[in-house]
């Protein structure tokens, strides 16, 4: 396997297309919108605690070259060397989705791993596709059996824990992508917007204004309830959260199969 194979083993590459962005369900998912993008890779699944190791065990935490200025500065004054949940074994079993990072970290893992994160839009094209689904499997309402969420933020056990990404086969989405309602809410690279007024042009959108600004995050978690883990539900941090409510998944762009 070439490297680059080596990267793209675990992710799913999506051509060029156009897809209806939003819904009517709430005005931060509007104006819905004919947005078009160029190809990329997604992981398959969330980056999962097997896989954030690597960038710990290599030193990711000690070597400024994987960190944005403010993100170094931030892991710096914090004496940051490692996730918060990674010795809690509610959410740290090797195939459970990373937890307890901030934005920072989210970057900075991605950058080790030669990717970036997803933008909004990628991300709810990678979860809604073509077909204009409510939630990643399709329209059937929300059970456990599909996702780890919290009927009516309510969830039935307060020392929760987290769930395998594999623990829900039929949380797939339309291309394939496994986890994205429920468990970990997903980090973003787009900053926070209150709708997508701010999109003029609907081609590889992404709302960028200030890396410590708050950054939106996709896919609700185990304390969200159903109206979450809609494909076009949004959510946001500040970036330096460490709560065990956000992970991550990540994203190559500009792929185009065997010419990556």
């Amino acid at each position: 396997m070439t490297n680059a194979d080596t990267i793209l083993s675990d992710m799913i590459i999506i051509s060029n297309g156009t897809f209806s962005r939003g819904s009517h369900a709430s005005p931060d998912e509007q104006p819905i919108k004919q947005v078009s993008l160029s190809p990329f890779a997604i992981d398959k699944t969330p980056v999962t605690n097997k896989q954030f190791r690597v960038f710990v065990e290599h030193g990711g935490y000690d070597d400024p070259a994987f960190w944005l200025p403010k993100g170094w500065e931030y892991i710096q004054e914090n004496e940051i060397k490692y996730p918060n949940y990674w010795y809690d074994n509610h959410f740290n079993q090797d195939d459970h989705p990373v937890t307890g990072v901030s934005w920072w970290e989210a970057m900075a893992y991605a950058k080790f791993s030669k990717k970036t994160l997803p933008t909004e839009t990628q991300w709810e094209y990678a979860s809604k596709g073509m077909d204009d689904r409510k939630y990643p499997w399709g329209n059937e309402e929300p059970t456990l059996d599909y996702a780890n969420f919290a009927y009516d933020c309510d969830p039935t056990e307060l020392d929760r824990s987290s769930t395998s990404v594999y623990a829900h086969p039929k949380n797939k989405s339309f291309f394939g992508c496994l986890d994205m309602a429920g468990n970990l809410a997903e980090w973003c690279l787009d900053n926070a917007s209150t709708n997508y007024k701010w999109d003029k042009d609907g081609k590889d959108p992404v709302y960028i204004t200030n890396d410590e600004d708050y950054h939106m995050v996709r896919g609700g978690c185990g304390l969200h309830n159903e109206d979450f883990m809609r494909c076009t539900a949004r959510d946001y941090y500040p970036v330096s959260v460490r709560d065990n409510l956000v992970g991550f998944r990540c994203v190559i762009n500009n792929v185009k199969g065997e010419e990556f």
